[in-house]
C-alpha cells in the first residue's frame, strides 16, 4: 500500500503545488522566477566554465549553444549579448528579472574579489540544497492529504454506493431498520440529491481560499501557524536553521562582515516573524552587541547552534562551522520528516478500517439478525 501512495503522491504532486506552496521554505518564486533546481544547475554550468580558466564570454556562447535548453537557452543568450556589450556579468544577470537578488550581490562581490568559480560553485551547493529541503517538506505534506482524500473517497463510495444496495437487500427479506443505519441511509439519500450544490460550494470555496491564500492578512497567520503550531513548529524551525547557516556560511566564506550578510540573508527568510527578529539582531549587532549573544536572545535558535556559532567565531572557522550545522539539522529534519511520513499511514490506515467498519456493521448487523432467526 505503502508503494502505491508514493506513486500516487508523486503523480498529483504538480497539480497541488499552490496548497502547498505556501509552507514552501524556499525563496518566494513567481511565474518568473527561476527554481532553486533551475538555479543551481545555472550556476554549476558557470562554475565548471570559470574552474576550468575559460573567458567568461566565450563560456556564455558554449553554455548558450549547448548545454541549456528552451527557457534556460534564451536566458543565456540574453546574458551573452548583454556582457558583450561590456555590461557587467553580475548586471546582465540582475537584467533578466528571473534571478534572486541574493544570487546577484553574491555574484557583484565575487567580480570584485575575483573569486566567480568558487562563488558560483557555493551558490551552486546552496540552492541544490534548498531544492532537496523544500522537496522533503513538500513531500511530507502531501502525503497526509492524500491519505484523507483517499480515505474520504472510500467513505463517499460506502455511503453513496454500496449502503444503499445493502439497504434493498435487507427490505427485500423483510427486515426493519434500526434507527443508526436509516440516520446513515438518509444521510446518503441528502448527498446524492444535492451532489451538485456540494460540488458547487467546493468550487467557490477552494476558490476563495485561493484568493486569500495570496493576501498579506493569510500570509501572517500563515507565518504565526509556522512558529507555534506543534509539530509544524519544530520541522519549520530546523528548515529555518539550515538555511540560515547555508547562506551565512557562503557569505563569510566570501569576506562579508556579519551586518552586511545579515542583510543580504533577511530576504531569503520568507517569513515576517524570522525577517523582524533577524532584523533586530542586524540592528543590535550593529549597536556593538556580541553575534552569538544577540541570536540567542531571538529565540530563533537552539541552543546547540548557538555554542557552535560561538566556538566558529573564537577559532576564526566560522564558516565551516556553519556547514557543519547545517549538515547536522538538515540530517535531523531528515528523519523528523521520515517519522512523521512512517507514523502517519498506520495512524490513518486505522482510522478508515474503524470507519469503514462501523458503517458497513449498520447494515451488516441488521441482515445477520434476520439470517439468525431464518435459522
Amino acid at each position: 500500500m505503502k508503494i502505491r501512495l508514493l506513486d500516487v503522491i508523486k503523480g498529483i504532486n504538480g497539480k497541488i503545488e499552490f496548497w502547498i506552496g505556501w509552507l514552501n521554505m524556499g525563496e518566494m518564486n513567481n511565474n518568473q522566477m527561476l527554481k532553486p533546481s533551475e538555479l543551481s544547475l545555472f550556476c554549476y554550468q558557470f562554475a565548471i566554465v570559470f574552474k576550468a580558466g575559460i573567458p567568461y564570454v566565450e563560456g556564455l556562447h558554449l553554455l548558450a549553444g549547448d548545454v541549456f535548453e528552451s527557457k534556460m537557452k534564451t536566458i543565456v543568450g540574453d546574458i551573452s549579448s548583454d556582457v558583450e556589450k561590456g555590461m557587467p556579468l553580475n548586471e546582465a544577470i540582475a537584467g533578466r528579472g528571473v534571478f534572486p537578488q541574493y544570487l546577484v550581490s553574491m555574484l557583484k562581490i565575487a567580480e570584485e574579489s575575483g573569486r566567480m568559480g568558487d562563488v558560483f560553485e557555493q551558490l551552486s551547493k546552496y540552492y541544490e540544497e534548498s531544492d532537496q529541503l523544500r522537496q522533503k517538506m513538500k513531500s511530507a505534506l502531501v502525503y497526509p492529504f492524500v491519505l484523507i482524500g483517499l480515505m474520504s473517497a472510500v467513505i463517499m463510495l460506502l455511503v453513496l454506493k454500496v449502503l444503499p444496495i445493502f439497504h434493498d437487500i435487507l427490505l427485500s427479506v423483510g427486515g426493519s431498520v434500526p434507527s443508526a443505519t436509516q440516520f446513515v441511509l438518509d444521510f446518503s439519500k441528502v448527498l446524492q440529491s444535492g451532489m451538485i450544490f456540494i460540488i458547487g460550494i467546493v468550487v467557490i470555496a477552494t476558490g476563495y481560499l485561493l484568493i486569500i491564500f495570496k493576501t498579506d492578512v493569510f500570509k501572517g497567520q500563515k507565518d504565526h501557524f509556522l512558529m507555534s503550531f506543534p509539530i509544524v513548529n519544530k520541522l519549520y524551525r530546523k528548515a529555518v536553521v539550515v538555511k540560515f547557516a547555508r547562506a551565512l556560511s557562503i557569505l563569510t566564506r566570501s569576506g562579508m562582515p556579519i551586518q552586511t550578510s545579515l542583510d543580504m540573508i533577511l530576504p531569503l527568510m520568507d517569513n515576517k516573524i524570522v525577517a523582524d527578529r533577524l532584523s533586530m539582531v542586524n540592528d543590535r549587532v550593529d549597536a556593538g552587541e556580541a553575534f552569538d549573544a544577540v541570536l540567542s536572545e531571538s529565540g530563533l535558535f537552539p541552543e546547540l547552534f548557538i555554542k557552535m556559532i560561538t566556538l566558529g567565531q573564537k577559532t576564526g572557522d566560522l564558516d565551516h562551522m556553519l556547514d557543519k550545522i547545517a549538515d547536522v539539522y538538515d540530517k535531523e529534519l531528515s528523519r523528523a520528516l521520515n517519522r512523521m511520513t512512517v507514523s502517519i499511514e498506520p495512524t490513518m490506515v486505522v482510522i478508515l478500517s474503524l470507519v469503514v467498519g462501523a458503517i458497513l456493521l449498520l447494515v451488516m448487523m441488521p441482515l445477520i439478525n434476520i439470517m439468525s432467526s431464518i435459522g
